[in-house]
Protein backbone atom coordinates (compact mmCIF):
# COMPACT_ATOMS: atom_id res chain seq x y z
CA UNK A 1 0.00 0.00 0.00
CA UNK A 2 1.54 3.59 -1.20
CA UNK A 3 2.29 5.91 1.98
CA UNK A 4 0.52 8.91 0.24
CA UNK A 5 -2.93 6.19 0.94
CA UNK A 6 -1.86 5.28 4.59
CA UNK A 7 -0.73 8.76 5.38
CA UNK A 8 2.02 9.50 7.87
CA UNK A 9 0.25 9.30 11.17
CA UNK A 10 -1.78 6.36 10.58
CA UNK A 11 1.71 4.47 9.37
CA UNK A 12 2.94 5.52 12.59
CA UNK A 13 0.37 4.28 14.57
CA UNK A 14 0.12 0.92 12.57
CA UNK A 15 3.96 0.15 11.75
CA UNK A 16 6.52 2.48 14.60
CA UNK A 17 3.87 1.65 17.20
CA UNK A 18 5.41 -1.96 16.67
CA UNK A 19 8.71 -1.37 17.72
CA UNK A 20 8.03 1.93 20.08
CA UNK A 21 5.29 1.00 21.89
CA UNK A 22 2.90 3.89 23.27
CA UNK A 23 5.82 6.40 22.74
CA UNK A 24 4.68 6.69 19.45
CA UNK A 25 2.10 9.80 21.07
CA UNK A 26 5.42 11.61 22.76
CA UNK A 27 6.29 14.57 20.81
CA UNK A 28 10.15 14.42 22.59
CA UNK A 29 12.61 11.87 23.80
CA UNK A 30 13.51 12.32 27.59
CA UNK A 31 15.95 9.89 29.11
CA UNK A 32 18.43 11.19 32.33
CA UNK A 33 16.92 15.05 32.64
CA UNK A 34 17.79 14.95 28.84
CA UNK A 35 15.38 15.90 26.47
CA UNK A 36 15.54 14.67 22.52
CA UNK A 37 14.48 16.03 19.41
CA UNK A 38 14.40 15.76 15.70
CA UNK A 39 11.88 18.16 13.21
CA UNK A 40 12.56 19.33 9.44
CA UNK A 41 11.20 19.06 5.63
CA UNK A 42 11.59 20.06 2.36
CA UNK A 43 13.18 23.75 1.40
CA UNK A 44 10.54 23.37 -1.49
CA UNK A 45 8.15 24.58 1.67
CA UNK A 46 8.30 28.62 0.42
CA UNK A 47 5.83 31.71 0.37
CA UNK A 48 6.96 34.65 -1.59
CA UNK A 49 6.79 36.57 1.69
CA UNK A 50 9.43 33.99 2.79
CA UNK A 51 13.14 34.23 1.99
CA UNK A 52 16.00 31.67 3.34
CA UNK A 53 16.55 33.11 6.05
CA UNK A 54 13.09 32.29 7.65
CA UNK A 55 13.03 28.83 6.46
CA UNK A 56 16.40 28.34 8.95
CA UNK A 57 14.88 30.11 12.02
CA UNK A 58 11.66 28.34 11.00
CA UNK A 59 12.92 25.20 11.45
CA UNK A 60 14.77 25.70 14.66
CA UNK A 61 11.19 26.72 15.82
CA UNK A 62 9.73 23.43 14.98
CA UNK A 63 11.80 21.40 17.10
CA UNK A 64 12.45 23.85 20.10
CA UNK A 65 8.82 23.93 20.10
CA UNK A 66 8.35 20.62 20.91
CA UNK A 67 11.17 21.04 23.45
CA UNK A 68 10.23 24.13 25.17
CA UNK A 69 6.83 22.79 25.67
CA UNK A 70 7.63 19.34 27.25
CA UNK A 71 9.55 21.43 29.89
CA UNK A 72 12.88 21.47 28.90
CA UNK A 73 15.39 24.34 27.77
CA UNK A 74 16.90 23.83 24.46
CA UNK A 75 20.61 23.85 24.81
CA UNK A 76 21.75 22.13 21.72
CA UNK A 77 20.87 22.41 18.15
CA UNK A 78 22.29 20.21 15.48
CA UNK A 79 21.64 20.53 11.47
CA UNK A 80 20.94 18.18 8.40
CA UNK A 81 20.98 19.98 5.14
CA UNK A 82 20.64 18.76 1.59
CA UNK A 83 21.03 22.00 -1.17
CA UNK A 84 21.43 21.35 -4.95
CA UNK A 85 24.20 22.34 -5.95
CA UNK A 86 23.24 24.73 -8.72
CA UNK A 87 21.68 26.99 -5.31
CA UNK A 88 23.24 30.55 -4.55
CA UNK A 89 26.05 30.77 -2.03
CA UNK A 90 24.54 33.73 -0.56
CA UNK A 91 21.08 31.66 -0.18
CA UNK A 92 22.80 29.00 2.05
CA UNK A 93 24.47 31.52 4.02
CA UNK A 94 21.11 33.13 5.04
CA UNK A 95 19.65 29.85 5.50
CA UNK A 96 22.34 28.89 8.34
CA UNK A 97 21.55 32.85 9.33
CA UNK A 98 18.42 31.97 10.44
CA UNK A 99 19.50 28.76 11.77
CA UNK A 100 22.12 30.85 14.15
CA UNK A 101 19.77 33.87 15.11
CA UNK A 102 16.77 31.44 16.46
CA UNK A 103 19.76 29.21 18.12
CA UNK A 104 20.73 32.43 20.02
CA UNK A 105 17.08 33.93 20.49
CA UNK A 106 16.21 30.80 22.10
CA UNK A 107 19.31 30.86 24.51
CA UNK A 108 20.91 27.43 23.00
CA UNK A 109 24.48 26.92 21.29
CA UNK A 110 24.43 25.77 17.69
CA UNK A 111 26.75 23.33 17.24
CA UNK A 112 27.03 22.47 13.88
CA UNK A 113 25.93 18.82 11.93
CA UNK A 114 25.94 17.60 8.14
CA UNK A 115 25.81 19.41 4.81
CA UNK A 116 24.80 17.36 1.78
CA UNK A 117 23.93 17.39 -1.61
CA UNK A 118 20.58 17.36 -2.85
CA UNK A 119 19.60 16.53 -6.70
CA UNK A 120 16.02 17.79 -6.28
CA UNK A 121 14.43 20.89 -3.55
CA UNK A 122 16.49 19.53 -0.87
CA UNK A 123 15.47 19.57 3.25
CA UNK A 124 16.35 20.73 6.33
CA UNK A 125 16.41 18.86 9.59
CA UNK A 126 17.21 20.33 12.84
CA UNK A 127 17.75 17.95 15.97
CA UNK A 128 17.55 19.60 19.86
CA UNK A 129 18.51 18.68 22.94
CA UNK A 130 17.31 20.32 25.99
CA UNK A 131 17.72 19.60 29.82
CA UNK A 132 14.06 18.98 31.70
CA UNK A 133 13.03 21.75 34.06
CA UNK A 134 9.71 19.84 34.99
CA UNK A 135 9.28 15.99 35.52
CA UNK A 136 5.71 16.08 34.81
CA UNK A 137 4.38 13.00 36.83
CA UNK A 138 1.07 11.90 34.55
CA UNK A 139 -1.95 11.43 36.20
CA UNK A 140 -4.93 11.76 34.10
CA UNK A 141 -8.46 12.06 35.98
CA UNK A 142 -11.54 13.14 34.65
CA UNK A 143 -12.03 16.46 35.02
CA UNK A 144 -8.89 17.83 34.58
CA UNK A 145 -9.03 21.02 32.51
CA UNK A 146 -7.14 21.26 28.83
CA UNK A 147 -5.87 24.54 28.21
CA UNK A 148 -4.22 26.52 24.75
CA UNK A 149 -1.75 28.76 25.27
CA UNK A 150 -2.68 31.43 22.37
CA UNK A 151 -5.49 31.86 19.99
CA UNK A 152 -5.20 30.30 16.67
CA UNK A 153 -6.19 30.84 13.14
CA UNK A 154 -3.93 32.79 12.23
CA UNK A 155 -1.74 29.72 9.58
CA UNK A 156 -4.76 28.94 8.86
CA UNK A 157 -5.62 32.16 7.00
CA UNK A 158 -2.61 32.08 5.00
CA UNK A 159 -3.23 28.55 4.54
CA UNK A 160 -6.62 29.06 3.15
CA UNK A 161 -5.57 32.07 0.98
CA UNK A 162 -2.87 29.83 -0.57
CA UNK A 163 -5.66 27.34 -1.61
CA UNK A 164 -7.55 30.34 -3.50
CA UNK A 165 -4.36 31.66 -5.00
CA UNK A 166 -3.55 33.86 -2.22
CA UNK A 167 -7.06 35.90 -3.60
CA UNK A 168 -8.24 36.45 0.33
CA UNK A 169 -6.72 39.04 2.03
CA UNK A 170 -4.58 38.35 4.92
CA UNK A 171 -3.32 40.37 8.30
CA UNK A 172 -0.19 40.87 8.54
CA UNK A 173 0.26 38.78 11.79
CA UNK A 174 -1.20 35.88 10.12
CA UNK A 175 1.68 36.26 7.71
CA UNK A 176 4.24 36.73 10.01
CA UNK A 177 3.49 33.63 12.28
CA UNK A 178 4.39 31.35 8.94
CA UNK A 179 7.42 33.76 8.17
CA UNK A 180 8.59 33.88 10.93
CA UNK A 181 7.56 31.77 14.35
CA UNK A 182 8.07 32.56 17.51
CA UNK A 183 7.83 30.27 20.74
CA UNK A 184 6.91 32.02 24.07
CA UNK A 185 10.09 31.40 26.11
CA UNK A 186 7.97 32.48 29.19
CA UNK A 187 6.50 28.52 28.73
CA UNK A 188 9.50 27.71 30.66
CA UNK A 189 8.51 29.58 33.55
CA UNK A 190 5.28 28.65 33.56
CA UNK A 191 6.47 25.36 33.71
CA UNK A 192 8.73 26.43 37.01
CA UNK A 193 5.55 28.00 38.46
CA UNK A 194 3.01 24.77 37.48
CA UNK A 195 5.20 21.80 37.60
CA UNK A 196 3.56 19.73 39.83
CA UNK A 197 -0.35 21.02 38.86
CA UNK A 198 0.56 19.70 34.56
CA UNK A 199 -0.50 16.18 34.22
CA UNK A 200 0.69 16.31 29.86
CA UNK A 201 1.18 18.99 26.94
CA UNK A 202 2.18 19.13 23.68
CA UNK A 203 2.12 21.66 20.80
CA UNK A 204 0.35 22.64 17.62
CA UNK A 205 2.37 21.38 14.97
CA UNK A 206 0.33 19.29 12.38
CA UNK A 207 -3.02 20.88 13.50
CA UNK A 208 -5.03 21.28 16.90
CA UNK A 209 -7.27 18.48 16.32
CA UNK A 210 -4.04 16.30 15.87
CA UNK A 211 -2.45 17.54 18.79
CA UNK A 212 -5.96 17.02 20.64
CA UNK A 213 -5.86 13.37 19.50
CA UNK A 214 -2.08 12.59 20.57
CA UNK A 215 -3.23 14.19 24.12
CA UNK A 216 -6.42 11.75 24.44
CA UNK A 217 -4.44 8.68 22.92
CA UNK A 218 -1.74 9.27 25.18
CA UNK A 219 -3.28 9.65 28.81
CA UNK A 220 -6.52 6.77 27.21
CA UNK A 221 -8.69 9.51 28.18
CA UNK A 222 -11.61 11.61 25.43
CA UNK A 223 -11.56 15.17 25.58
CA UNK A 224 -14.55 16.88 25.85
CA UNK A 225 -14.19 20.53 23.89
CA UNK A 226 -16.64 23.95 25.10
CA UNK A 227 -14.93 26.22 22.70
CA UNK A 228 -12.11 27.10 20.73
CA UNK A 229 -9.73 29.79 20.82
CA UNK A 230 -9.79 30.78 17.16
CA UNK A 231 -8.67 34.79 16.88
CA UNK A 232 -11.89 36.80 16.20
CA UNK A 233 -10.82 39.26 13.44
CA UNK A 234 -9.28 35.99 11.28
CA UNK A 235 -12.42 34.13 11.96
CA UNK A 236 -14.95 36.70 10.87
CA UNK A 237 -12.77 37.54 6.95
CA UNK A 238 -12.17 33.67 6.68
CA UNK A 239 -16.39 33.68 7.14
CA UNK A 240 -17.02 36.00 4.21
CA UNK A 241 -15.33 33.86 2.01
CA UNK A 242 -17.25 30.90 3.24
CA UNK A 243 -14.76 28.79 5.36
CA UNK A 244 -15.81 28.08 9.01
CA UNK A 245 -14.61 26.80 12.30
CA UNK A 246 -14.25 22.85 10.71
CA UNK A 247 -11.84 24.90 7.94
CA UNK A 248 -9.90 26.78 10.36
CA UNK A 249 -9.32 23.75 12.49
CA UNK A 250 -8.37 21.69 9.42
CA UNK A 251 -5.60 24.10 8.14
CA UNK A 252 -4.40 25.37 12.03
CA UNK A 253 -0.78 23.83 11.70
CA UNK A 254 2.06 25.11 12.31
CA UNK A 255 0.67 27.47 15.06
CA UNK A 256 3.27 25.93 17.68
CA UNK A 257 1.00 27.45 20.73
CA UNK A 258 0.96 25.42 23.31
CA UNK A 259 -1.88 23.06 24.78
CA UNK A 260 -1.73 21.69 28.65
CA UNK A 261 -4.08 19.13 30.27
CA UNK A 262 -3.81 20.46 34.47
CA UNK A 263 -5.53 19.89 37.17
CA UNK A 264 -8.69 21.61 37.94
CA UNK A 265 -7.62 23.31 41.37
CA UNK A 266 -5.39 25.42 39.66
CA UNK A 267 -6.53 26.13 36.16
CA UNK A 268 -8.29 29.50 36.80
CA UNK A 269 -4.52 30.45 38.42
CA UNK A 270 -2.67 29.24 35.70
CA UNK A 271 -4.78 30.90 32.73
CA UNK A 272 -4.47 34.86 35.13
CA UNK A 273 -0.47 33.80 34.93
CA UNK A 274 -0.07 33.77 31.51
CA UNK A 275 -2.39 36.41 30.83
CA UNK A 276 -0.07 38.59 32.70
CA UNK A 277 2.63 37.01 30.48
CA UNK A 278 1.03 38.06 27.34
CA UNK A 279 -0.29 35.05 26.32
CA UNK A 280 -3.85 34.50 25.16
CA UNK A 281 -4.93 31.39 27.16
CA UNK A 282 -8.52 29.97 27.06
CA UNK A 283 -10.04 26.47 28.63
CA UNK A 284 -10.84 24.49 25.80
CA UNK A 285 -12.33 21.82 27.58
CA UNK A 286 -11.85 18.82 29.99
CA UNK A 287 -10.67 15.42 30.30
CA UNK A 288 -13.90 12.63 30.06
CA UNK A 289 -13.83 9.28 30.05
CA UNK A 290 -11.05 6.68 30.62
CA UNK A 291 -10.49 4.50 27.32
CA UNK A 292 -12.67 6.72 24.87
CA UNK A 293 -9.93 8.21 22.67
CA UNK A 294 -12.10 10.68 20.67
CA UNK A 295 -12.70 14.38 20.55
CA UNK A 296 -16.03 15.39 21.31
CA UNK A 297 -17.09 18.52 20.40
CA UNK A 298 -20.92 19.66 22.13
CA UNK A 299 -21.34 15.91 22.58
CA UNK A 300 -20.97 15.03 19.03
CA UNK A 301 -17.29 13.81 18.50
CA UNK A 302 -15.08 15.02 15.84
CA UNK A 303 -13.47 13.70 12.62
CA UNK A 304 -9.70 14.24 13.24
CA UNK A 305 -8.65 16.87 10.52
CA UNK A 306 -4.77 18.71 9.63
CA UNK A 307 -1.36 17.87 7.90
CA UNK A 308 -0.21 15.03 7.01
CA UNK A 309 3.59 14.56 5.44
CA UNK A 310 2.48 12.08 3.10
CA UNK A 311 -1.26 12.66 2.35
CA UNK A 312 -1.47 16.73 3.03
CA UNK A 313 -4.46 18.22 4.38
CA UNK A 314 -7.17 15.91 4.98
Amino acid sequence: MKLKDIGEHEFIRRSLSKYLGHDIFYDVYTEDGFTYKIDGFQLSYFFSFMDYYDIGWKAVTATVSDIITSGSKPRIILSSIGVNSEMEDKQLEDLFYGIIDATEYYEAKYVGGDLNNSEKNGWIDIAGIGTKLCDIKSNPEEGDIVIISDEIGFTSEVFISYLNNFNIPMHEISKLRVKHPIVNKNILNFYKEFCNYIVSSTDISDGLLISLQNLSDRLNYSILIEEFNINPSVYENLRRYGYGVNDILKYSGEEFSSLFVVKQEKAKEMIEWLYHYNFSPKILGKLGKERENEIKYKGNKLAISGWDNFKGWY
